[in-house]
């Protein structure tokens, strides 16, 4: 893999690696760590193809990449959220059989991760995100973008609880026998929301809808966002809700009030996202355990995951 890495960066950017790591990887995704003969260092992520949930990372990869440079290059936002490398053709992404590559400026710092914001930190997130919810003129449609209340994989879900329950592994049904009931319970109320949220004339706005501390990179001068495959045109309740649950919530929402005064929190679009979120994380858990090539650590990592997810229904 490092060599067919090294031809990439030297074929498609006209970069001569002299040490390429592998670093933490994402959900769906390799991660490396590239330096130059010159000493400039990238992040390379690297989507495997052969894993089902990549798809849904990928599918619209050519509708946010050219959002994540212009919001990098044409907002306040600059340095503060990660920067996207082209390639020496102004491609946004390399892709092959096997792959999709995406480069970035790699950014000094350490991911948040199981670590408590500081209130200095949790201002700089605040700050961000009010930012972020504040754009206007957008160079794209945002139509393409556009909440929509609909969860593709719902229906999925809904079989793997009820009819084709016998289908997954006994690991996973194990795991799942005795959540079917509050699990469904879930999917039920989530279609609820969804056909009242449908008929409300609501406020948009962008969204990163992703925002947690593995997604989240800090030093002594800035707080980074990344990982913006979620971007959204939406409630700002997208982002606000993964924020809710953090013991610095009333710290957040006290300073993000302050820049916006006139805001005030939906509770069925909280609620509709934060039960969006746990059955998408259940959903990809399954999928991911059912069908990706999994070794025997990370198959054990998944199923206490999923173990978790199911837990705190």
């Amino acid at each position: 893999m490092i060599e067919i890495l090294k031809k990439i960066l030297k074929e498609k950017y006209f970069i001569t690696s002299k040490k390429i790591s592998v670093q933490q990887g994402g959900w769906a995704s390799l991660a490396y760590k590239i330096e130059d003969e010159n000493g400039h260092l990238y992040f390379l992520k690297v989507y495997e193809k052969k894993r089902k949930s990549t798809l849904y990372l990928t599918e619209h990869i050519d509708i946010y990449l050219p959002i994540v440079d212009w919001l990098y290059n044409d907002t306040s936002l600059k340095g503060k959220i990660i920067r996207l490398i082209k390639t020496q053709t102004q491609d946004y992404k390399i892709e092959n059989e096997s792959n999709v590559y995406i480069l970035f400026d790699y950014i000094e710092g350490f991911t948040v991760g199981e670590q408590i914001l500081t209130e200095e930190q949790v201002f700089n997130l605040a700050n961000i995100v009010s930012q972020l919810h504040n754009l206007e003129h957008f160079p794209f449609d945002t139509k393409r973008i556009s909440e929509t209340f609909n969860l593709p994989f719902i229906p999925e879900l809904s079989e793997w609880i009820n009819r084709n329950f016998h289908q997954l592994k006994t690991d996973i049904k194990e795991i799942l026998r005795p959540k079917r009931l509050i699990t469904e319970s879930k999917i039920n109320e989530w279609n609820c929301l969804s056909k009242i949220l449908k008929e409300q004339n609501l406020k948009f706005c962008l969204c990163h809808t992703d925002i947690h501390h593995w997604n989240i990179i800090t030093n002594d001068k800035q707080l980074y966002l990344l990982d913006w495959e979620g971007i959204k045109f939406a409630p700002l309740e997208a982002d606000i809700f993964s924020i809710y649950q953090q013991p610095y919530f009333d710290l957040f929402i006290k300073r993000y009030s302050e820049l916006n005064p006139n805001y005030h929190l939906n509770d069925t679009l909280l609620r509709y996202y934060l039960i969006s979120r746990k059955l998408q994380d259940i959903f990809e858990l399954i999928e991911q355990l059912q069908f990706d090539e999994l070794d025997q650590n990370k198959y054990r990592i998944n199923l206490n995951y999923l173990i978790k997810e199911l837990n705190s229904l």
